[in-house]
């Protein structure tokens, strides 16, 4: 079997045969037909992620294939990367057939990670959504109209904004042009926090009692936060990491809930720049540029 394998931390990935993964109890083999790319996959290839994975070690955590030929998606905490990978039953979320494997591989993590962050913020309110023509910001500016949510989409370039404003994004603007943005608002009740390093810039957009969703940092710098900022407007800054939550099954089900049905009809993943198996190093890079729209794709 044929699988991409990292075998030293920050390393280009070597293309390898290994052996055929056998399923052991509780655990189903799913036939690889796309992985979704994240930047966390990047982090743990470097040994940088929240949770440390020694190498020799098959990247990839958002995977989308066959069992008993139906489609699954699986979400994993590495492994994807392969023709064939052994699956926990609970890790398979059952996809409608009519999306594309593409698509199918553009959804669990951008579209839970989403409906999950934004779940407690109040209908009618301003959600400032980052990267919002990237796989999550994609995913986010749906999700949040779904939930009856007004939508900021912010991105670095002009260009990338008709992605957002297609998806109905309420105002757009680019992060140079966002401050303005934001006054004419009087301010917002949300931010789902991707970049990192601009926190406080995203602290002043909030209202009183606003939140902020700290997701990731994508721009590779943490920038502290001051405790005395959160106390003046009665501020809420909030973390989140989707592998956890996994684990809370009446969670993941109330997500799927509100997600599946909307599935194809409101909500469409964005796929992005999709690779054939072989060049899923070269996919890796591309996610690393910055210049690609909604989620990159390795296709089997």
């Amino acid at each position: 079997m044929k699988a991409w394998v990292q075998e030293a931390l920050g390393k280009p990935l070597a293309l390898k045969d290994l052996p055929e993964p056998t399923p052991g109890p509780g655990e189903v083999l799913l036939e690889v037909e796309a992985v979704g790319l994240n930047f966390a996959d990047h982090l743990l290839r470097l040994g940088a992620y929240l949770t440390r994975v020694h190498p020799p070690f098959v990247p990839g955590m958002e995977a989308v294939g066959r069992v008993g030929g139906r489609r699954y998606a699986a979400l994993l905490g590495q492994g994807g990367l392969a023709e064939r990978v052994a699956v926990p039953k609970e890790a398979l979320l059952p996809l409608p057939e009519d999306l594309s494997p593409e698509e199918a591989a553009a959804f669990p993590v951008s579209f839970l990670t989403a409906y999950l962050a934004l779940r407690g913020v109040a209908p009618g309110s301003w959600v400032l959504v980052q990267a919002a023509a990237g796989a999550l910001g994609t995913a986010a500016v749906q999700v949040a109209k779904a939930l009856g949510l007004k939508v900021l989409a912010a991105a670095s370039r002009a260009e990338k904004l008709a992605v957002p404003k297609r998806l109905g994004a309420d105002q757009t603007a680019t992060y140079e042009a966002l401050p303005e943005a934001v006054q004419s608002l009087g301010g917002v009740e949300a931010v789902l926090e991707v970049r990192g390093k601009e926190v406080e810039e995203s602290l002043g957009f909030l209202k009183p009692g606003g939140v902020l969703v700290y997701v990731g940092a994508a721009e590779g710098e943490v920038a502290p936060i001051n405790p005395l900022r959160l106390m003046r407007k009665n501020l809420c800054v909030r973390g989140f990491w989707l592998a956890p939550l996994l684990r809370e099954r009446a969670l993941v089900e109330e997500a799927l809930g509100f997600l599946l049905p909307r599935l194809g009809q409101g909500l469409r993943p964005v796929v992005g720049a999709v690779f054939p198996f072989e060049e899923a190093e070269k996919a890796f890079q591309t996610l690393l540029d910055r210049g690609h729209v909604g989620k990159v794709v390795v296709r089997r």
